[in-house]
């Protein structure tokens, strides 16, 4: 049994947001979801204008990785 000491709070991932043409997605999902183990990748409701949000959590110990990988796109991002 763990006690209660023992627990302590860690942050599993960490939210990012992107957003970019929906004429994109069909490139930049299968791309981003050939990462597994550093994100899981999920588009919330769409839009209704010619844009779409990915939301990515992705994993702490990939965070200097992955935003490197984002700047190589060319993709800006919000954290939240």
């Amino acid at each position: 049994m763990i006690q209660s000491e023992e627990i302590s709070l860690k942050i599993d991932s960490i939210n990012y947001f992107v957003k970019l043409p929906k004429r994109d997605l069909a490139i930049l999902t299968p791309f981003f979801e050939a990462f597994e183990g550093m994100l899981t990748l999920r588009t919330p409701s769409p839009r209704n204008d010619e844009f779409a949000i990915l939301q990515m959590l992705v994993s702490p110990y990939f965070i200097n990785e992955f935003e490197a990988l984002l700047k190589s796109r060319g993709l800006k991002w919000i954290t939240g």
